[in-house]
């Protein structure tokens, strides 16, 4: 037996750089990923003329930082206050880019949606050759994702970067690719910090790679430093307050976490769920299969390691978060469920490939395409099943009312277009108040560009959470929040509020401003004057 076979890493088959994976693909590969890139490109600008009225409330305050980046050069939720609170600081950055180019945020994301879906279906289409997968494969992998529910759900959010980001990940892997291996990593940990098990389990399972980890790892730390430093430095925090802010409320969730999120959004949006949840778990299934078969033995699949990897780690990515059990924020399931969809049709895309096996059997030259009754069957029906899953995702995407109004998952209180109604009408009534966020800040941020404040906003609101979080903790995690905190500022106290916001659940009783959501039915927001101290 080889010691392929044999090496603890071989579990995902990414030692195997010989075969297919090993050497460049004869097909033509310029002009295929490049009408991937311009199909993807076309499909991407119609969904986000589909979606961009429907951006959910965490989207806009990722939105806020970026124009206040782009307009201000400010780091802050608001321009009235420096703050920390973007989960995803390469987000902010890229989308403050886009901001300051068109000069408009919402138009911004729009361009950087669409580049980063561009470059995302050119990395499928050019793993799909370096594979030797099915024709298309690398095309439909992009399609499976970016018209999921969920994806289509959490526009504007990290992931769409995040997903950009994985796919060349795999890229780098298959081609061996040190340094650009490094490079993306960095990136992942500044897109957001619990990403990094991606190429942790890439690293840990491509011999390539695995050789030279030192140089991936000065990269990683050389391209990443920088931000650290000065998150540190200026902002009194390495990683964001997201660290405790999306940690610590789960009591408004009352008995759902992580954990049995799922179900909540199947009893809430039982087919966006659906939709989202058969695909991923098809994932699983082929890498239990993958493991169970010991695939990666075969030369027939020889190559696919890097992408059973990236399976691999989207479940370790699902069951650390099941293990810490945060608030089941919907976009948190979105790396484990687009890592198992990419591994599903990629996986099929080898299955149906048209590939000389008997000479690669025999560990001969590829003898050509030779199409056999089963390879034809294969074939056959997984275009059927990727086929028929666009076309139910299409299907939910377009029989909806166009533009959407609000997202087809969403835990929102109420659409955008009600807190851009509520925005506009504070802008001038708040002109020199300071107003208290009602619990969702970023719609409202955005639109009144008042000093709206909570602990998203003022860093002053973050200290007793975060002293208290520190006094809850273990030894562990309060060294961990002490070193991460060693220069904030903890004598500064919380803006002092002369307004507040106030939601009430239930149809509108007077005054104020009525508010639906398919999350909570009506409700209505009134503004209310605050004592001093009080």
């Amino acid at each position: 037996m080889s010691r392929t076979a044999t090496s603890p890493a071989a579990g995902t088959g990414a030692t195997a750089a010989a075969g297919p994976a090993g050497r460049r693909s004869r097909r033509p590969g310029g002009r295929r990923d490049a009408a991937a890139a311009v199909v993807a490109a076309v499909v991407a600008a119609l969904v986000f003329l589909v979606v961009r009225r429907s951006l959910i409330d965490d989207a806009y305050i990722t939105l806020s930082y970026a124009r206040n980046l782009a307009e201000h050069f400010q780091w802050g939720l608001t321009s009235y206050r420096t703050a920390n609170s973007a989960t995803s600081p390469l987000n902010v950055l890229v989308l403050g880019l886009g901001t300051f180019v068109v000069r408009d945020a919402i138009w911004g994301l729009g361009l950087v949606f669409v580049l980063l879906n561009t470059v995302q279906a050119w990395g499928l289409s050019r793993l799909g050759r370096r594979l030797d997968l099915a024709p298309g494969a690398g095309l439909l992998a992009w399609l499976a994702v970016a018209l999921s529910p969920l994806m289509l759900s959490i526009v504007g959010m990290e992931m769409t970067l995040a997903v950009t980001l994985l796919v060349w990940l795999v890229v780098s892997a298959v081609e061996d690719r040190v340094v650009l291996f490094g490079l993306l990593t960095a990136a992942l940990g500044l897109t957001r910090l619990d990403l990094l098990v991606f190429p942790l389990v890439l690293l840990l399972t491509t011999r390539a790679l695995r050789r030279r980890v030192l140089l991936v790892a000065a990269v990683a730390l050389a391209a990443s430093l920088p931000w650290y430093l000065f998150s540190w430095l200026a902002l009194g925090a390495l990683l964001p307050d997201t660290l405790i802010i999306k940690t610590g409320n789960g009591v408004a969730w009352g008995p759902w976490s992580f954990w049995n999120g799922p179900l909540l959004y199947y009893r809430a949006y039982e087919t966006a769920t659906v939709l989202t949840l058969v695909p991923a778990a098809v994932g699983g299934l082929a890498l239990l299969a993958w493991f169970a078969t010991g695939a990666w033995r075969r030369a027939a699949w020889r190559g696919m390691g890097p992408v059973a990897a990236l399976g691999v780690a989207g479940v370790l990515h699902y069951c650390a978060y099941w293990q810490l059990s945060p608030p089941p924020f919907h976009w948190y399931y979105a790396p484990s469920a687009c890592a198992l969809i990419l591994t599903a049709v990629l996986f099929l895309g080898r299955a149906a490939a048209a590939r000389g096996q008997a000479g690669d059997e025999a560990g001969t030259a590829d003898v050509g395409p030779q199409w056999s009754t089963g390879r034809r069957v294969v074939a056959g029906l997984a275009a059927v099943a990727v086929g028929a899953l666009l076309a139910v995702d299409i299907g939910f995407l377009v029989t909806r009312p166009l533009p959407w109004v609000q997202s087809v998952i969403s835990t929102n209180w109420a659409t955008a277009a009600g807190y851009q109604a509520i925005g506009d009408d504070l802008r001038e009534s708040t002109r020199g108040q300071v107003v208290g966020s009602p619990g969702e800040i970023g719609t409202l941020a955005y639109y009144c560009e008042c000093d709206i404040v909570d602990v998203f906003s003022d860093r002053g609101a973050i200290v007793p959470l975060v002293e208290q979080r520190e006094r809850e903790a273990g030894p562990v995690m309060r060294a961990v929040l002490r070193v991460n905190f060693a220069r904030l500022d903890r004598d500064q106290q919380p803006a002092e509020q002369t307004r507040a916001l106030v939601y009430t659940p239930g149809p509108d009783a007077g005054g104020g401003w009525p508010v639906s959501s398919t999350w909570l039915g009506p409700g209505s927001f009134r503004l209310e004057e605050v004592e001093p101290n009080g």
